[in-house]
């Protein structure tokens, strides 16, 4: 059942895409940065987790996946250091 679900919440992200390409008539820089802060925002709220854990690749391999690991990655910084901890860069 999960590569249902993954089939149909990936394939509704691209439906939404060419929604954007087509009706609102915004270029591939637009709808790409739309989804990234889509899925930041998303993960910002804790609600990207629960959509990942709902749809699997479907939610992981669109570029939303990216807005939500940018977020993901400083929250988990500013857990560990607190606020200074986004800016610090850990090589």
């Amino acid at each position: 059942m999960i590569y249902f679900w993954a089939f149909v919440v990936g394939g509704l992200i691209c439906v939404i895409g060419q929604i954007m390409f087509d009706v609102f008539k915004l270029t591939p820089a637009h709808t790409l940065s739309t989804f990234v802060v889509i899925g930041a925002i998303l993960d910002g709220f804790g609600l990207y987790e629960p959509f990942i854990d709902f749809a699997g690749a479907g939610a992981t391999v669109p570029i939303t996946s990216f807005g939500n690991s940018l977020v993901h990655g400083a929250m988990e910084e500013a857990e560990k250091h607190g606020l200074v901890g986004i800016f610090i860069w850990n090589v």
